[in-house]
């Protein structure tokens, strides 16, 4: 566990306590993003302070830096005074907290460019009770969130409030978070270490960022790396925003339209990146989104694979990422298990032009219970525009199990994705795999025998139980020896019945 994992996780208390002050005519989502703004108000007043230690230390003063160089050199920004957690909290216990929480917001903005448009500034506003307020800055006085760290902040925090209050509300828009474990192999089997990287339903960024974290890991630079992406959501594509500065991205790139585009938009009918191709794509869409806008885009060429059918978006986000994919490039989606077997024609017949074009390289099963908002069983399909040969890689989620993080929730260990990610990297040296009950090589002949059905546990062999002869007799012998005492039990109960029954129909 990351130290910003831990810190996260040692602080679920106090997130706890936050939510119970702000209760009341205020809503779930309201009080989240009100407290992850405080948060990230407190992450970038802590940081600041780590910073102008370190210039000092060096000898120089931060008037000698400018804006850029501040946040690309050392990670901070320039912090007014009145920005600044300990001049906030002089008005914790006042009318005035949210006032001047916007006010710091709002002086952030000013002075660094990267930071504009990016905060909510509604602290002050009508219906959010200013003591309460206060009571939450108090709260998070005492905590110490500047170590640097490359862990998903706004993500994590994000992902405890789902967890806590949002379980039962399904996946709307791109607001789904992505459980940590399902990025993490998503980020292993494609492996991005230099180029583009785009995600086109990139809600808090949270797949972006751990992008980052594969690159650290594995002695890339980060400046090797530019990410891009799209939010539907206004409100979570200014998370997403905020997100990746937090993390050192550029939110600039050479074209002007921003990293994540100039807007929140609609990723089919108002794409931010039209004519832009990228090396990796990775997303995790809506599951089985209606109503994504097909009679506008019947002429498309995103959608060159044939045009996915009005009521369910699954093969639209396939076809889209597919065409937004580098000549060299790779991606990976996750999607609900429907999309393997889909026997709706036009999914079918795309299904089977993508096999045929050789772009399917893998599909990974899940197990169940991955996810905090939605049961539906999911899997991840891998695409490869740099396949060695015709095979595709079919993993079974089936004897994958995970960590129990609650008797409803699983998360995906290091060691299962290890594994995955092991079966997938010999697949693309061109080895055949047959790893009974988890993964096996096909090739189109087998996809055509099956109807072109991507169900991995059509092709992966079943796990064999090894049985124990010995203790197999042992338990036959058990269970006859219970069944003849039940039938003594039954011979010597019968005349007891016999003289019920008889005493029954006499007394009618």
């Amino acid at each position: 566990m990351t130290k910003m994992a831990k810190k996260i996780k040692d602080i679920e208390s106090k997130l706890w306590e936050a939510s119970n002050v702000l209760r009341g005519n205020t809503s779930a989502e309201e009080y989240m993003h009100t407290i992850l703004g405080i948060l990230t108000l407190k992450y970038i007043s802590d940081r600041n302070k780590v910073a102008l230690q370190k210039i000092s230390d060096e000898g120089m003063k931060i008037e000698m830096f400018s804006p850029n160089e501040l946040y690309y050199s050392y990670k901070t920004f320039i912090v007014h005074e009145e920005s600044k957690w300990e001049y906030l909290m002089n008005f914790s216990n006042t009318e005035k907290i949210g006032e001047k929480l916007d006010e710091a917001f709002m002086k952030l903005e000013l002075q660094n460019e990267i930071l504009r448009g990016i905060f909510n500034k509604n602290f002050n506003r009508e219906g959010l009770d200013q003591i309460k307020l206060g009571n939450v800055i108090k709260i998070f006085s005492d905590e110490d969130l500047s170590e640097e760290d490359n862990e998903d902040m706004i993500g994590r925090v994000y992902e405890y409030f789902l967890g806590k209050f949002f379980k039962d509300r399904g996946q709307k828009g791109g607001e789904f978070y992505t459980p940590t474990s399902i990025v993490k192999l998503m980020v292993n089997l494609i492996k991005p270490l230099k180029g583009t990287i785009y995600d086109p339903a990139c809600g808090t960024g949270g797949i972006l960022v751990q992008a980052k974290r594969y690159i650290q890991e594995h002695k890339g630079k980060i400046e090797d790396i530019t990410v891009y992406g799209q939010e539907y959501n206004n409100v979570t594509w200014k998370l997403a925003k905020l997100n990746l500065v937090l993390n050192g991205f550029s939110l600039f790139d050479t074209d002007d339209n921003g990293v994540l585009g100039q807007t929140n938009a609609d990723t089919f009918t108002n794409d931010q990146h039209k004519n832009k191709k990228f090396d990796f794509v990775m997303a995790n869409p809506p599951f089985n989104m209606k109503n994504w806008g097909r009679d506008a885009l019947e002429e498309d060429m995103r959608f060159k694979w044939g045009l996915p059918p009005s009521g369910n978006a699954n093969y639209a986000w396939l076809s889209h990422m597919l065409s937004k994919l580098s000549n060299q490039g790779k991606m990976a989606i996750v999607l609900a298990n429907g999309s393997l077997s889909s026997s709706q024609k036009e999914e079918k017949a795309i299904r089977e032009n993508f096999v045929k074009e050789n772009k399917v390289d893998a599909i990974i099963e899940l197990p169940d219970k991955l996810f905090y908002t939605t049961g539906i069983p999911a899997c991840i399909w891998v695409f490869n525009n740099k396949k060695v040969n015709k095979n595709i890689l079919m993993v079974s989620g089936s004897n994958i199990e995970g960590n129990m993080i609650s008797k409803k929730l699983r998360e995906l260990t290091d060691e299962n994705i290890s594994i995955i990610q092991t079966l997938y990297d010999k697949h693309l040296a061109g080895e055949e795999i047959n790893e009974q009950g988890l993964a096996k090589t096909i090739k189109f002949t087998n996809l055509v025998e099956n109807d072109f059905s991507f169900v991995p546990g059509r092709y992966v062999e079943s796990k064999e139980e090894k049985i124990d002869k010995e203790q197999t007799q042992k338990d036959i012998m058990q269970l006859s020896l219970e069944l003849s005492d039940l039938l003594k039990e039954f011979d010597e109960l019968k005349p007891k019945l016999h003289e019920a029954i008889k005493k029954t129909l006499e007394s009618k």
